[in-house]
């Protein structure tokens, strides 16, 4: 252990002595006139690149280039080197000596030198403290080797609209040799969803390996083409388009959107969207708007408390309208329960969740919302349980029957039906799954310590 603190002490005033060492050398130091240069040569490419697109006229573009190379000309005035002040020895002693030593004393005072590394550190320590995030957490420290748990982790926190923490786990499942096409495309659209919309150069690269895996993938195919957009060639991404169009089956959830996005840029173009070559009639029909409109969202920025409180209710009470006549609209159905849950509206929350899981029964995240809105707002669910409840807990668990969630409602179920044995089961299995000393484990434990009573 000796040894060990000597090899890190040399190690740290060799560190110490190699950041010093520039402040012993008072001869001279180079000016930032290569740095400058470089910066005026990059904004004359910009300047050529903005004149051959049309931003800037001919006259500006040259007025702009005549100024950039009188400051490229001003510098082959300026000296290559200039005399640096000589540090005062104060300072060469505090950056040498003092600095780490203090530094080396702090961590002494405040840091745990004993402490055991973690596995899956970073990313696993900033899940939130939901039980289904904490068991995906649990299982990439038991396994962090294993890309399949490290995509799960993605796929939990995309779940729980944190992209730029979903893309990491999707980026650690690709280093440690996932290449599938459908783990490409989904860590390009994480990537995609941190930019705010904005397809970049790594969420490109992850579609194009996606694609070059399998050609028909459509969400690669969606992305691209809202690169090629995004990069000034909207008539290519119009192209792109109208072919993935043609390729998707109508009832992709999606669809209605990538037909949306036809249109708008068709229009931008000057093209009339219903006569584009080898559009169906299906794909012609104008889709129903899903939302306000701007003009409604400016209205509603001049509105006050009360008033935006009665435009929120009639936008809904229109979504509910329109669902009358297109009950199928699953994603409908999606918006009008998270909708009325934002209102509170509970009873018309849990019949929206029961259409919604009515057309979903294969879809784990629906079924899981439809159970938490059944049991949101109950004060005891020790006895008695809301209808639809078990059945909806029986789906969940035959879809995922390790889900924390499902183990956790398949526990409720189990205490009201009076079986304490299968729901001390369960709920052994998602104790084993949450942190030590989190709030969630001391409340599951008080309601297994209570099956025995």
């Amino acid at each position: 252990m000796i040894l060990l603190w000597i090899v890190l002490g040399v190690m740290t005033l060799a560190a110490a002595l190699i950041l010093a060492w520039p402040l012993f050398d008072s001869r001279r130091f180079k000016n930032d006139s290569s740095f400058a240069l470089a910066v005026y040569r990059d904004q004359l490419a910009e300047i050529n690149h903005d004149a051959a697109r049309g931003i800037l006229d001919e006259t500006q573009a040259r007025a702009a280039q005549i100024e950039i190379e009188r400051r490229i000309l001003a510098l082959a005035d300026a000296p290559k080197f200039q005399p640096a002040k000589a540090p005062a020895p104060a300072l060469i002693i505090a950056m040498a000596v003092v600095l780490p030593l203090a530094a080396f004393g702090l961590y002494l005072h405040l840091g745990s030198p004993g402490l055991p590394g973690s596995p899956a550190q970073g990313l696993a320590e900033s899940v939130a403290a939901s039980p289904e995030l904490q068991a995906l957490q649990q299982a990439v420290e038991k396994a962090p080797t294993d890309p399949a748990t490290w995509q799960a982790l993605g796929e939990g926190l995309m779940a729980a609209r944190r992209p730029s923490d979903a893309a990491n786990a999707f980026a650690r499942a690709l280093a440690l040799g996932d290449k599938g096409p459908k783990l490409q495309a989904r860590y390009g659209s994480a990537l995609v969803l941190a930019a705010q919309g904005r397809v970049d150069d790594k969420a490109k690269a992850a579609f194009t390996a996606a694609l070059a895996a399998d050609p028909t993938d459509p969400i690669a195919r969606f992305f691209l083409g809202l690169a090629r957009e995004q990069s000034g060639d909207a008539a290519g991404a119009l192209t792109d388009w109208l072919a993935l169009e043609r390729d998707l089956p109508p009832d992709m959830p999606w669809h209605a959107d990538l037909t949306q996005n036809i249109d708008r840029v068709a229009r931008g173009l000057g093209k009339d969207p219903a006569t584009l070559p080898g559009r169906s009639p299906a794909a012609n029909a104008a889709p129903q708007p899903s939302g306000p409109s701007q003009s409604d969202m400016d209205a509603a920025a001049q509105m006050t408390d009360s008033e935006r409180q009665a435009f929120i209710e009639s936008m809904v009470a229109k979504l509910a309208e329109r669902l009358k006549s297109e009950p199928d609209d699953l994603d409908g159905w999606l918006r009008l329960a998270k909708a009325y849950g934002v209102l509170g509206k509970r009873e018309d929350e849990r019949a929206a969740w029961a259409k919604a899981a009515a057309l979903a029964p294969t879809r784990l995240d629906v079924q899981l919302d439809y159970a938490n809105a059944l049991i949101g707002g109950s004060s005891d669910l020790s006895k008695t349980l809301p209808p639809d409840f078990a059945a909806t807990v029986t789906r969940i668990r035959t879809l995922a029957p390790d889900n924390p969630l499902g183990l956790y409602y398949g526990g409720l179920v189990a205490r009201a039906e009076g079986d304490t044995k299968a729901a001390k089961e369960m709920w052994l299995k998602v104790l084993a799954l949450i942190p030590e000393g989190s709030a969630q484990r001391q409340s599951l434990q008080h309601e297994i310590d209570s099956l025995a009573e």
